[in-house]
């Protein structure tokens, strides 16, 4: 039982009065001898009693009136009372919208029935209630509004594929939670509890600060598109598209896997649950192609599926700088039957240069987007090679060492038989800044052999070796030609390229001149090209300049939201710093920890009505004595002596 107004009890030392009054009473009446009262004596002795009871109960009455009208101006109110008995509250729902949040259990997604837990608080409000709803993955979207308000923006939560840490959500929102006041103050957190969503460095709640948590739990089991990575195709030709996955079953069960173009199924293959597959990737031609790899659905379904953007360009025009005869060229001229490039003699044509050593004329820098480049065989050339290199800003230089030495190439895993190529010489490759780089070919020493970047626009591979027999055995193997097409269409980019898929809910940067984006359910906003876009939802991500299609985007669901392993409550109330928390597990226990300053069942009416009963009672003792044969009133008398 608890009081509203506990100061009121101070009313029940009234209820003395009537006893001291009781007590402190003086007869004032005179004494007269009458011999006659003699008479009365036995009748007056046979009444007495009875008023003596009544006396009794009269002034019972009336000190329990007064206790009465005392406790019942002290407002006490039983038990817990319902959710809607309750103080004017401050609440800040975090409602956990990420990933993980779309599994579905018993026909509807996690979030949505978080959403209908969190209509339920609304429901419950009483006046002068403020709410703040702040999603876990978003801006706030509503701080300090009442109850209609707040139910409006629960509604604005919008399902995300992005993951989300608790941590920052729960410390705005005791950033929004106004300090300094005598109003309760709770955190309500509606989550499924999942492991990767509680911070790993704890929070400090205040101690007034009261959490609950509502949680719904789905099937922890979940199938991965992990990985995708491709050859991509090229004219004439197919690619290939390499596919890890990530058990959602026993290690035993097979899936079926997908490639799609443009929506459209191209490719399937059957892969262990938990391993991979390589599907076949054809050649769509030149353009951006939205793809992706599809396995049946299992727990979290966004990943159940992998989007990806492959670009594909027309067979592209190669200009060789070097000795017409030289292994080099012959593998171009094979690759130009194919088909699968243009050899080109004009300069200003050319997409990408393939020099052998130093050029007899100066190069132009800006003539091509893609570089490929070897050193001489001549050793007194390096310096002049070495100042082509500066010219072309590559951040790599030759040097030569004091004794020369023999070694073999390391393994590739695009050029199988890689390792058995020995290489001769003493040329070796030093960076200068090229921290970005990537080496694509060691020796079996460790020392970079071929490597590539990117620098002022421009791609570059450059090789520590000349291509030819005194310095390798690569010219005069079967690897030639493929390492050949290796370098030109995939490691330097020219038979396509896929770009890195944005994980949604981080931010990419939108190409100059773009206007608005369509996510993948057609959604439709304006942007400003070259400012940041966030991508909530997993898929292809279209992105327009005057109605024009300029590129896709591609985006996916974070490693860390399809690990669905569960964290304990315990865990729960270490991580978010209080002393403890509430976790409501079915609708009941929500029901019954939503609002902790409930005030109980009020029993003011029941009290007032007691006392009126009281009153009544009174007034009919009071009564009953003023009609009852009384010898207090008349006078006194001694009997004779």
């Amino acid at each position: 039982m608890s009081l509203l107004a506990p100061w009121a009890l101070g009313l029940a030392a009234l209820a003395a009065l009537p006893v001291v009054l009781h007590l402190f009473h003086r007869d004032t009446r005179r004494r007269l001898a009458f011999p006659a009262i003699r008479y009365l004596h036995r009748a007056r002795d046979r009444s007495a009693r009875a008023l003596k009871l009544r006396d009794r109960l009269l002034l019972a009455v009336r000190v329990a009136l007064v206790v009465v009208l005392a406790v019942a101006a002290a407002g006490p109110l039983l038990g817990s009372g319902d959710v809607s008995n309750h103080e004017a509250t401050d609440v800040v729902l975090v409602i956990d919208n990420s990933g993980s949040m779309n599994r579905v259990a018993d026909g509807t997604t996690l979030l949505d029935q978080q959403r209908g837990r969190a209509m339920d608080l609304i429901r419950a409000a009483r006046s002068g209630d403020r709410f703040w709803v702040v999603p876990a993955a978003g801006p706030t979207l509503a701080s300090g509004v009442s109850a209609a308000a707040a139910s409006q923006a629960i509604a604005a939560v919008q399902a995300t594929d992005a993951a989300a840490n608790l941590g920052p959500a729960v410390r705005e929102a005791l950033r929004l939670l106004p300090p300094g006041t005598a109003r309760p103050r709770e955190i309500a957190v509606m989550t499924d509890l999942q492991a990767s969503s509680l911070p790993l460095d704890p929070l400090a709640l205040p101690a007034d600060v009261r959490l609950v948590a509502s949680v719904t739990e789905g099937e922890p089991a979940n199938g991965v598109v992990a990985s995708v990575q491709t050859d991509p195709p090229g004219a004439g030709r197919d690619g290939a598209a390499y596919v890890n996955l990530l058990a959602g079953g026993s290690a035993t069960d097979t899936v079926e896997v997908r490639l799609s173009i443009r929506g459209q199924t191209v490719s399937i293959a059957r892969a262990e649950s938990g391993g991979s597959a390589i599907l076949r990737l054809p050649d769509p031609g030149p353009g951006e192609h939205a793809i992706s790899v599809e396995i049946p659905p299992s727990g979290l379904r966004a990943d159940d599926r992998r989007p990806f953007v492959l670009r594909t360009f027309a067979p592209p025009v190669v200009r060789h700088v070097g000795p017409s005869d030289s292994y080099v060229a012959r593998a171009l001229e094979t690759l130009d039957r194919a088909g699968w490039l243009r050899l080109g003699a004009e300069p200003g044509g050319a997409d990408a240069w393939f020099v052998e050593g130093v050029p007899s004329s100066r190069l132009p820098v800006e003539a091509a987007s893609t570089w490929i480049l070897t050193p001489p065989e001549d050793e007194g050339l390096l310096a002049r090679f070495n100042a082509t290199l500066e010219r072309l800003a590559v951040p790599w230089r030759i040097d030569i060492e004091d004794t020369p030495g023999s070694t073999s190439l390391g393994p590739s895993p695009d050029v199988p038989g890689l390792e058995s190529i020995r290489v001769q010489g003493r040329s070796r490759l030093r960076g200068v800044g090229a921290g970005s780089d990537t080496v694509l070919v060691r020796t079996a020493d460790d020392s970079p052999w071929m490597v590539a970047g990117r620098v002022s626009g421009r791609r570059y591979v450059l090789m520590a070796s000349p291509l030819v027999p005194g310095h390798t055995e690569l010219p005069v193997t079967a690897a030639m030609l493929p390492l050949t097409e290796v370098v030109l269409f995939r490691w330097a980019g020219l038979g396509g390229s896929l770009p890195p898929p944005v994980p949604a809910g981080v931010a990419a940067t939108l190409p100059l001149g773009a206007d608005s984006v369509s996510d993948p359910a057609g959604g439709r906003i304006r942007v400003d090209g070259g400012s940041p876009y966030v991508p909530q939802r997993a898929g292809i991500h279209t992105i327009y300049q005057e109605d024009d299609v300029t590129s896709l985007l591609a985006a996916v669901v974070p490693a860390s939201e399809s690990d669905l392993a569960a964290a304990p409550a315990a865990r729960l109330t270490g991580a978010l710093g209080a002393r403890e928390a509430r976790v409501a597990r079915t609708e009941s226990e929500w029901r019954a920890g939503m609002y902790g300053s409930r005030r109980g069942t009020p029993i003011s009416p029941y009290l007032a009505g007691l006392a009126l009963a009281l009153v009544l009672a009174e007034a009919a003792l009071a009564t009953a004595g003023k009609r009852s044969p009384s010898y207090h009133g008349s006078p006194r008398t001694e009997p004779p002596s």
